[in-house]
């Protein structure tokens, strides 16, 4: 190969070392989402709030795996890595700019729906329902839909959730200035919609420039075998 191709074989490489640490980023973020989110999957009348989260984290891991092949295809120079890394990334790169397309225009009709799980959660919190507001109090550092005057104002006792445990009696002092959970995890869906959104641009960029990298180097090794 001549010197432009050695050139973009190690550009490549090192976009892919860049697509690694991105991977491992997406899977430490979904899996903090996950934590975050809490468990309320057993709760029937709650869509599945880790649906999105377990989406990064396996997107995470797929974009992963494809720098792998990149980085194999690049340095050995391989046209077959290299093939299939430029298949996946443009497959990869299709689906994301899908992705964050659809954040976009569903982004209300997205944060409406949150806010109806928040809603049906703090309706449904009986015995029956195995009281779903303890996993939002805890994992949201949170009181109430509104706040702790939704027990105090209906005669409710407040939970010791409210003061981020099951186990030991929740004191006043801790749980009246706790913002409530419908703000706190609107929030915490905003934020990281956002993250998802505006970060997704950046690396469907980077994504471009490899896959067009990948192509070239391509190109340059068949040229130079065929060369020989």
């Amino acid at each position: 190969m001549n010197c432009m191709a050695h050139i973009v074989k190690y550009i490549l490489y090192i976009f892919n070392l860049i697509f690694v640490l991105c991977g491992i980023l997406l899977i430490v973020l979904g899996s903090i989402m996950v934590n975050n989110v809490g468990d309320l999957s057993d709760f029937s009348d709650v869509i599945n709030t880790d649906l999105i989260p377990i989406l990064i984290i396996i997107l995470g891991c797929i974009i992963f795996i494809i720098a792998f092949f990149g980085c194999c295809g690049a340095i050995r120079e391989s046209v077959c890595c290299t093939s299939i890394y430029a298949i996946f990334m443009f497959i990869v790169f299709c689906l994301q700019i899908a992705l964050v397309v659809w954040m976009f225009v569903k982004y209300k009709e997205f944060m409406n729906s949150m806010e109806k799980v928040v809603n049906t959660v703090w309706e449904k919190n009986d015995q029956a329902n195995g009281y779903p507001m303890d996993a939002l109090q805890i994992s949201f550092k949170c009181c109430g839909l509104t706040g702790s005057i939704d027990y105090t104002s209906n005669n409710l006792q407040v939970p010791n959730s409210c003061c981020g445990t099951l186990d030991n009696a929740c004191e006043a002092s801790v749980y009246e200035f706790k913002p409530g959970c419908r703000k706190e995890f609107l929030n915490f869906w905003s934020s990281n919609v956002n993250i998802i959104r505006y970060a997704g641009i950046g690396v469907a960029l980077v994504e471009l420039v490899a896959l067009t990298f990948a192509c070239c180097l391509m190109s340059s090794i068949r040229k130079s075998r065929h060369s020989m």
